[in-house]
């Protein structure tokens, strides 16, 4: 783990609104940091750039946490800059010292937030850092979060998995298959559906499965009531 705030420090979550950004959430409310929002970056298509996940389901997550969420919009090739604009303008609004990332071995990914929050002038977090991989799935388990398997790369897990709870089985399906249980090389991504700082569970309907090359997505949408309730 690195942490390089004090506790009572107001940071943003860089949130995908999978498990690790969650796990990083949790351990850096411990720490003691106040996480003053989210921050999510989208495309013009209404999904998250990270795990292709409606904006919907990311708003009710923050409603369900209880937490504001700030989104922008970006390209690939814009993402950078796309960045520092939001960073740049949520530091200023919240009154920010620092941001939370959820990376956990890939040393690209470090280099990359340390260049970017010193180019923004504030302070970077990991709190799962080096963490085992297989810890990081067992961590999130054994506090009570529930992580929805949202995509997976085809030529590595089995579809079966699409739209189940990650679960100690699923562990041992990828300690089987000798691939990392926590999705380092993009294995699968989740959404959180549920757990400590959950106000209320959220509310999903599975959809269609999209294929594209090795990668499979199953679109979940927002649950609604017959009578147009939330």
């Amino acid at each position: 783990m690195v942490y390089n705030n004090s506790p009572g420090d107001k940071v943003f979550v860089s949130w995908s609104g999978g498990k690790d950004a969650y796990l990083s959430l949790l351990l850096a409310r411990e720490r003691g940091f106040d996480t003053a929002c989210l921050l999510s970056f989208v495309g013009g298509d209404g999904y998250s750039r990270s795990h292709g996940l409606k904006t919907e389901m990311l708003e009710q997550q923050a409603s369900a946490l209880g937490i504001p969420l700030e989104m922008k919009e970006v390209t690939w090739e814009s993402y950078e800059q796309g960045f520092e604009e939001a960073v740049n303008r949520i530091k200023e609004e919240y009154g920010l010292t620092g941001g939370v990332f959820g990376d956990v071995n890939l040393e690209e990914h470090r280099q990359w937030v340390e260049k970017m929050c010193e180019r923004c002038g504030i302070n970077y977090n990991l709190p799962l850092w080096q963490m085992e991989e297989r810890r990081v799935s067992e961590e999130l388990i054994r506090r009570g979060g529930r992580a929805l398997i949202v995509a997976i790369r085809s030529d590595l897990v089995d579809q079966s998995w699409l739209g189940r709870i990650l679960d100690d089985r699923y562990i041992e399906y990828c300690i089987s298959k000798n691939i990392s249980p926590c999705g380092e090389g993009g294995e699968a991504h989740t959404l959180v559906v549920d757990g400590p700082l959950f106000r209320k569970p959220l509310q999903y309907e599975p959809g269609e499965i999209k294929h594209d090359r090795n990668r499979s997505l199953l679109k979940v949408g927002r649950a609604y009531s017959r009578q147009g309730g939330n």
